[in-house]
């Protein structure tokens, strides 16, 4: 050590300095330079285990729309085990289907067919769709034992809808129903998956998913107020979901408020239908 470093840590003994955690360290008389170092370290931890924590609480009012995007992208980023890619544009499925069934995920199990009636299963070729438009990331997982799995990664974006013409009313989906004529019970706000592999964040998913999945029953005059400072999110574990049965899922859920004028509410319940054919009822209740 340095007479030059010997002089500035003399200076600062018995100065307090900024731990992780906003307390405060006093430095010792006796502190050396290799315990300074390991003072250094622990500090350095605790940070990242606050950054790194696995529920999330989030306000727009401290982190906009783009910013929300930005995360989404440091987490895929910081993804553990190796991610399933897929040549975008090619629509064999077959690759994926045997990435998979190598990681423990049958097939006939996990996705519906043309020929068989699965309820509100969702196709292989759903999955490779979800996978192209960034609203699905595979990862594969290995355990303690060392098995290895896979787990499919989601952030979807809940909202819960009202409108002053409808007071003391929220809007949920009731009934929705596939393009292939599946019906399933949904009883739930209405959600999006976002697009985090093109960039979109919460807010945006949240307005886009207004705009397709009720369509025409939006009036052509109608306002969309989405309430940013209600963004919360939290992040949720399945083993299984009910678009792919026994395709472990990890979810991440970001909840938003929403005030609609332009829909329909002369009566409580009314339809709705995508571009991609998927069907709504809809209720206020």
């Amino acid at each position: 050590m340095t007479m030059m470093m010997m002089k500035t840590m003399m200076k600062t003994m018995g100065k307090r300095s900024p731990t992780a955690g906003g307390g405060a360290l006093l430095a010792s008389s006796s502190l050396t330079s290799s315990s300074f170092a390991r003072s250094s370290e622990r500090r350095r931890k605790r940070k990242s285990a606050l950054t790194m924590g696995s529920h999330l609480s989030l306000s727009s009012s401290s982190q906009n729309s783009s910013q929300n995007s930005s995360n989404h992208r440091q987490e895929s980023s910081n993804e553990e085990g190796k991610r399933y890619e897929h040549e975008r544009g090619n629509a064999d499925t077959r690759p994926l289907k045997k990435w998979l069934e190598e990681r423990g995920i049958d097939a006939r199990e996990t996705f519906s067919t043309p020929s068989s009636s699965n309820g509100g299963l969702k196709s292989i070729d759903d999955l490779l769709k979800e996978i192209e438009n960034g609203e699905t990331v595979l990862v594969e997982n290995t355990d303690a034992g060392g098995d290895v799995s896979c787990v499919r990664r989601v952030s979807v974006v809940v909202v819960e809808i009202t409108s002053k013409s409808k007071p003391n009313k929220k809007l949920i989906e009731y009934v929705q129903t596939l393009p292939s004529g599946a019906t399933r019970k949904r009883e739930r706000f209405l959600s999006e998956k976002i697009m985090t592999g093109k960039g979109e964040g919460p807010l945006e998913a949240a307005e886009r998913g207004i705009r397709e999945e009720l369509g025409a029953a939006l009036s052509p005059t109608a306002t969309i107020r989405i309430d940013k400072n209600s963004l919360l999110a939290k992040e949720e574990f399945a083993n299984s979901s009910l678009s792919y049965r026994r395709l472990p899922t990890r979810y991440r859920f970001y909840e938003v408020k929403a005030e609609i004028e332009g829909l329909p509410v002369d009566e409580d319940t009314f339809a709705s239908e995508e571009t991609c054919g998927t069907k709504a009822v809809w209720k206020w209740v």
